[in-house]
């Protein structure tokens, strides 16, 4: 019979040096995605703190902004009982569209 440890062993060094080769991309791939992700959260960042100074100003500035936003639920509201309307219109069997 014949002694094949030494196949086996040059297999196992075989895949030993994949899985390093491959750990080694795997590592490099997770710094450049670490290193996108620092970089869109601190545009994400900048930006939020430029939102975060609008709002400032406009409440130092009598905040024209709230006005706006009081209407808004009266719109919303507005939309949706003309939807009620239209849907109540409808004959029975009738869908949309």
């Amino acid at each position: 019979m014949r002694d094949i440890r030494g196949d086996l062993q040059d297999r196992a060094n075989r895949a030993s040096e994949q899985i390093s080769a491959t750990q080694g991309q795997f590592d490099k791939v997770l710094e450049q995605l670490k290193l996108e992700h620092q970089t869109k959260l601190a545009a994400l960042k900048s930006d939020l703190d430029a939102v975060r100074m609008v709002m400032k100003m406009e409440d130092r500035l009598g905040a024209p902004g709230k006005q706006r936003q009081s209407m808004r639920p009266q719109r919303s509201q507005q939309a949706h009982s003309q939807q009620a309307t239209s849907d109540s219109l409808m004959l029975p069997g009738q869908g949309c569209c």
